[in-house]
């Protein structure tokens, strides 16, 4: 698994992440969280926390488990 700063990093300098990008972010400023929701066009991630960057490490990792579960379905067949 990739190093969370160089997750971010790619994410940063291409605007999406292995094919995901942020469709919205909402602050929502008396709960004092953030939501955010990205999505490839056929699947949506949604995530919340306190801080952008505990989000986008929770949508990350939320990602790299889509795409490891989307793998192991395509090895047993």
């Amino acid at each position: 698994m990739r190093d969370f700063h160089q997750r971010l990093r790619v994410y940063y300098t291409t605007g999406n992440y292995r094919g995901f990008y942020k469709v919205t972010e909402h602050q929502m400023r008396l709960a004092g969280r953030t939501f955010m929701k990205f999505s490839n066009g056929k699947k949506e991630i949604y995530s919340t926390g306190l801080f952008i960057e505990g989000v986008l490490e929770s949508i990350f990792d939320q990602i790299d488990e889509y795409y490891a579960n989307k793998e192991s379905i395509f090895q047993a067949m």
